[in-house]
């Protein structure tokens, strides 16, 4: 209702502005509007129920937890060798001060253990290994299990003839003869090859080697002398010079030329 007032109270003041005839066709256009305005049912506003109030709760004190230290230990260890597990833990404590130790072995072989202390000031932990890391080659043992054994099937033996079938009956065919000549193949007469003289070589005189004095050297007085095992040697290379050294020559020999036959071939006709 408030918005419809609101309207005719624009509208009239701009109606001033405007003619005669255009006033009548705006006043008839708001009491139209208001009109309208005036069907429309008014509803309430809804109202909702009040805020839930819940108490807070209500905890005890800190204060209510607070124990005197009180003193403790404890000790346990695992040892499975078939599943090499091997661990344990100990620990001990005045109610001020706590002290400890565990262990475990490693997959490389190397037991590790772990010393602790832990108080005010801290956590202090000192590591230490044990033994030498190793590292075997994995060889997987399988279980030996027996052999399956299963009996052959029975099927039963069909029961039917075998299908006898026909011979066929084929008459061998039978190719016409070629009419043509046998080839003929040219003869050839054998060849005739020249002899040629045996070449003579010249024979020359053996050669002649001068022989040489034994040498001699001066006895050394700084080393030792040399063994006597060596001479022999020395005198059989000599021997072997002078025996080379006196020689006679060769007396040409006249070699008679003779004539070489050549092999014969032979190219008979086909």
């Amino acid at each position: 209702m408030h918005q419809c007032f609101h309207i005719f109270w624009t509208i009239a003041n701009t109606s001033n502005l405007l003619s005669l005839a255009n006033m009548k066709f705006v006043i008839i256009a708001a009491l139209v509007a208001v009109a309208l305005a005036s069907d429309r049912p008014y509803y309430p506003k809804p109202a909702y129920y009040p805020k839930p109030a819940y108490p807070s709760p209500a905890y005890p004190a800190a204060d209510g937890y607070d124990y005197a230290p009180m003193p403790y230990s404890f000790d346990w260890a695992v040892l499975d060798q078939a599943s090499y597990n091997d661990f344990g833990h100990k620990e001990t404590s005045d109610g001020n001060v706590v002290t400890g130790t565990y262990f475990v072995l490693l997959p490389d072989g190397r037991r590790q253990v772990v010393t602790y202390k832990a108080d005010d000031y801290g956590y202090v932990a000192d590591v230490k290994y044990e033994g030498e890391a190793t590292y075997p080659e994995y060889k997987p043992s399988y279980p030996a299990y027996p052999k399956p054994a299963y009996a052959p099937p029975a099927y039963p033996k069909p029961t039917y003839s075998a299908p006898a079938y026909p011979k066929p009956t084929y008459a061998p065919p039978a190719y016409p003869k070629a009419s043509y000549p046998e080839p003929s193949y040219p003869t050839y007469p054998r060849p005739s090859y020249p002899a040629y003289p045996r070449p003579a070589y010249a024979s020359y005189p053996r050669p002649s080697y001068p022989s040489y004095p034994k040498p001699s050297y001066p006895v050394s007085t700084t080393t030792e002398a040399v063994t006597e095992t060596a001479a022999p040697v020395v005198k059989e290379a000599e021997e072997a010079v002078e025996a080379v050294a006196v020689t006679e020559p060769v007396s040409e020999a006249s070699v008679a030329a003779e004539p070489i036959a050549e092999p014969e071939t032979s190219t008979d006709a086909v």
